[in-house]
């Protein structure tokens, strides 16, 4: 017997029972706009959709198509059904994926936008620590800048961004884990490298630098400009800094990195803050999420772990400098 569900929408509809494949039917054909390729995307045939239709209409009492020319168009009451349907249907994939992970062992997939900074200071932590507590846990890692990481978050391609916290128009939460600094860098044997320098000087040189889109970018193009200096000189345009590093120390460019990056071994040798106190960030770097998104169990455990982690280089930072 086919599934029912509770519907109930204030403005067109009262309360009533739905047949739950008439509903994913309805949503089907109100995506593609074409019943006999609609019909043909399900698996049924064509009269067996318009009958679906039409006993979802009837048990509504309204119409949900109308004819728009050749083809068909929805009526405001469709286009709430529609709505409500799309939202119906991720939750049966949301309660479909936290049962998979529960009989798993809280294992599952989570996919999770990383700043290239972070995937050199961050990343490799939470993962080793992920491997030791859930090893059954995979991860979808997409590394960009926080422009592109957000268009994705909002488009559901991904559930969380670990990275620079930074404001965004759509409301999220966000919990910061650790705090961070952006220098500009360059190779060692760079002309500017060990001595001050002042940014009319640094506008002289070519730099590699992020879109003007980003966050960091917008920062130091900013303190440029309300000193009357010329804009930096990008030689290279990146839509990350993950393989940055490398090509600082080759290419004779400027850049703006991560202090976290600059202290790693494979770079203290090739790279060199250069001396600018007017282009130092300070951020807070930690995790982003939707406000009201579903956090499935194996989501809430990579943002334990990420916290876990934040902690962790924060108590060896104040070790450090104690010491």
């Amino acid at each position: 017997m086919p599934s029912t569900i509770f519907f109930y929408q204030t403005d067109e509809f009262q309360e009533y029972m739905i047949n739950n494949r008439d509903l994913d039917y309805f949503v089907t054909a109100a995506q593609i706009m074409n019943l006999r390729l609609a019909s043909q995307n399900l698996n049924i045939t064509q009269p067996a959709l318009s009958k679906s239709i039409t006993r979802l209409e009837k048990e509504l009492s309204i119409k949900l198509f109308k004819r728009a020319g050749r083809g068909l168009e929805l009526t405001e009451a469709g286009r709430i059904l529609y709505q409500r349907g799309l939202a119906l249907q991720s939750s049966y994939h949301e309660i479909t994926e936290v049962m998979n992970e529960l009989s798993s062992g809280a294992g599952g997939i989570v996919r999770v936008g990383i700043s290239g900074s972070s995937t050199q200071f961050l990343l490799p932590e939470i993962c080793k620590m992920l491997q030791s507590q859930v090893p059954n846990m995979k991860l979808e890692i997409q590394i960009g800048m926080n422009d592109v990481l957000f268009t994705l978050l909002e488009r559901h391609a991904i559930d969380i961004i670990i990275g620079p916290l930074v404001n965004y128009e759509s409301p999220v939460v966000q919990i910061p884990v650790t705090a961070d600094r952006v220098v500009v860098c360059a190779s060692s044997d760079h002309p500017l490298a060990g001595k001050p320098t002042s940014l009319r000087e640094l506008s002289r040189f070519g730099w590699i630098l992020p879109a003007k889109t980003v966050s960091m970018r917008q920062w130091l193009d900013g303190i440029f400009y309300e000193n009357h200096c010329p804009p930096p000189d990008v030689k290279v345009e990146i839509s990350s800094l993950a393989s940055v590093p490398g090509l600082i120390a080759k290419s004779g460019l400027l850049s703006f990195l991560s202090e976290n990056i600059l202290a790693e071994e494979e770079f203290i040798s090739r790279l060199i803050r250069i001396d600018n106190d007017q282009l130092v960030m300070e951020r807070r770097v930690g995790i982003t999420w939707l406000e009201g998104a579903f956090l499935s169990p194996a989501t809430q455990k990579v943002i334990e772990v990420t916290k876990a982690v934040g902690k962790k280089m924060q108590m060896e930072s104040r070790r450090v400098l104690e010491e």
